[in-house]
């Protein structure tokens, strides 16, 4: 068995989903029987190691960020350097998501140090997190992607009016995002022309660029890849997709990560065809972005027709996540699943 650290916690937005997501799989490796050291990334850009990590902690008891914290109170701080001292791991296990922890930002600091870890690389991460650069690659690889146009805060400050005359162009509603957000934290739904330029004042208070896209009604879905190595052969393979029905307007973050926020229905109630075509459009994604070990896309299908909407290169593993959903209906289990990324991060190192 090998020696595993978990990264989660980090500083961007989705804090507190990572740290759900870390707790799932600390607990899952440790039935593995992996030794398992987890480790915090503050909001305040600390790392902290516990201790003592008491595994047995029931999960449903940590599923807050407060009362998680709470367990590592009692803990040192360490530098990074020290930290990177004294790792010990065989490999970094990448609980983390949105901003530097999906970025490619820790990705290419623990490629400098030499330390394996699970996922995508610098290049794929840094990609798929750019949502305008994410969709200019979809569409040269022949993907339908809905009207946008990305707008820079420099470009805002020098002319206001001119950027939202621009954006309107876009017919309404549209959709605006910080262009390397996640888990859909500051994305608004915009009807009109004032709401527009109130949420562009708003994101640009903490965002350098923002994109904004058309709007499409249609059925929306979520697909997720997994690879593995099988008989020395890597192959990739497209989960079942899952339809999402927002209890919202949309699948934001509320309906993603509070319980009874959306439904979820996996396998999605779409035609065999549009399922073939989604996982198809799944595999294309993974590997026009260069993703490794696994990701997960979501579509929004129109008369027949999937549009893909982003790619996840650290999809979320919660209680309420898609990944695991998918999985179990296609018979795999996340100890298999989490065997095979960590096989593909040990090999990868390697070459």
């Amino acid at each position: 068995m090998a020696k595993i650290a978990v990264f989660f916690g980090g500083s961007s937005t989705e804090h507190s989903i990572s740290i759900r997501t870390g707790c799932f799989i600390c607990r899952t490796l440790h039935t593995m029987g992996h030794s398992v050291k987890p480790i915090l990334l503050t909001q305040d850009g600390g790392w902290v190691v516990p201790l003592q990590y008491r595994i047995s902690i029931p999960y449903e008891a940590v599923n807050s960020s407060d009362l998680f914290e709470e367990e590592f109170q009692k803990t040192n701080g360490v530098s990074k350097m020290d930290f990177i001292s004294n790792l010990d791991a065989d490999i970094v296990f990448l609980g983390l998501h949105g901003g530097k922890g999906e970025d490619g930002s820790i990705q290419g600091f623990l490629r400098v140090l030499g330390v394996p870890y699970t996922g995508s690389g610098v290049a794929a991460s840094a990609l798929a997190m750019d949502k305008t650069r994410a969709n200019q690659i979809f569409l040269q690889s022949g993907q339908k992607v809905a009207p946008f146009f990305e707008v820079e805060k420099l470009g805002y400050t020098n002319s206001p009016e001119e950027t939202v005359i621009k954006l309107m162009s876009l017919g309404f509603p549209q959709f605006l995002k910080p262009v390397e957000g996640g888990s859909s934290v500051s994305t608004y739904k915009i009807t009109n022309q004032e709401q527009l330029s109130r949420q562009l004042a708003l994101i640009f208070e903490s965002d350098s660029k923002v994109m904004s896209q058309s709007f499409l009604a249609g059925t929306e879905v979520s697909c997720g890849v997994l690879e593995r190595y099988r008989n020395g052969k890597l192959e990739r393979i497209a989960l079942p997709a899952t339809e999402i029905v927002p209890g919202g307007e949309f699948f934001d973050f509320e309906s993603k990560y509070k319980q009874g926020g959306s439904r979820e229905i996996t396998p999605a109630r779409i035609s065999k065809q549009e399922m073939t075509r989604v996982q198809e459009l799944a595999i294309d994604a993974h590997t026009s972005l260069g993703c490794r070990g696994y990701s997960r896309s979501d579509f929004i299908i129109v008369g027949g027709e999937p549009h893909i909407l982003e790619t996840n290169t650290l999809p979320g593993m919660t209680e309420t996540s898609l990944i695991p959903q998918q999985a179990k209906a296609a018979g795999i289990t996340m100890e298999e699943v989490f065997a095979d990324l960590i096989e593909i991060g040990l090999k990868h190192s390697i070459h």
